[in-house]
């Protein structure tokens, strides 16, 4: 048993059940499909890894993310970056393929790049990865998704590892959000966007403050 009670046998059954529910087969298809290609894949707590897409995709639904295209974009968010499957490859709609080729970050370096060279490149990647987020509303809320189930989870890693997350929350995502609960675009997503950055913005300040991690600081 896991976060909350729940292990992922529970989980995919509270999914299944749902999407049954509401003639949702694509969803169904996705469970399995993540739970396949994420098989013997473990989180850095030691939990299996489909743990997380299952909370990413239920903390969807519970906020009214809900649209079947949608659910199986939060399913699949992390098969295309840690699978060795590109967007374009997953059997699944026009859609989905296109959310979760916004969520999938893929850095670039040159092979005669040291680890200095090659985290500093990484950052600046990241930092597009970010902005470019920001065109498609359904992407950038499943990102916050995902970030406030790692965020929860975020104690059972490394402190370089916390470290990591927080800023990257702080500098990155959260500016993002302000950015687009401004635009025309995100106008039917306003209260959904709005309550998320309240939720990821509480719980990451808290953990800064709880690891003494200096927000302003550019290290």
């Amino acid at each position: 048993m896991y976060q909350y009670g729940y292990s992922e046998a529970k989980l995919e059954e509270l999914l299944v059940s749902y999407c049954k529910s509401c003639g949702f087969n694509d969803a169904i298809r996705a469970v399995r499909y993540a739970a396949e290609k994420h098989a013997g894949q473990k989180r850095m707590n030691g939990q299996p890894f489909i743990i997380h897409p299952y909370f990413v995709a239920w903390y969807g639904i519970c906020s009214f993310a809900n649209d079947e295209n949608w659910i199986c974009a939060n399913l699949l968010h992390d098969v295309c970056e840690d699978c060795g499957v590109s967007p374009d490859e997953l059997p699944f709609s026009d859609e989905t393929k296109e959310i979760v080729g916004y969520l999938t970050f893929d850095y670039h370096y040159d092979e005669g790049d040291d680890e200095n060279e090659r985290r500093r490149k990484k950052i600046h990647q990241k930092g597009i990865h970010y902005a470019e987020l920001i065109a498609s509303p359904k992407a950038l809320i499943s990102k916050g998704f995902d970030r406030y189930h790692n965020l929860l989870t975020v104690e059972d890693l490394p402190e370089n590892n916390i470290r990591k997350n927080v800023l990257e929350t702080h500098r990155h995502l959260l500016p993002r959000f302000y950015d687009a609960l401004t635009l025309d675009a995100y106008k039917q997503y306003h209260m959904m966007l709005y309550k998320l950055s309240i939720d990821i913005r509480g719980i990451n300040d808290h953990i800064a403050l709880t690891h003494g991690i200096e927000l302003n600081t550019m290290s």
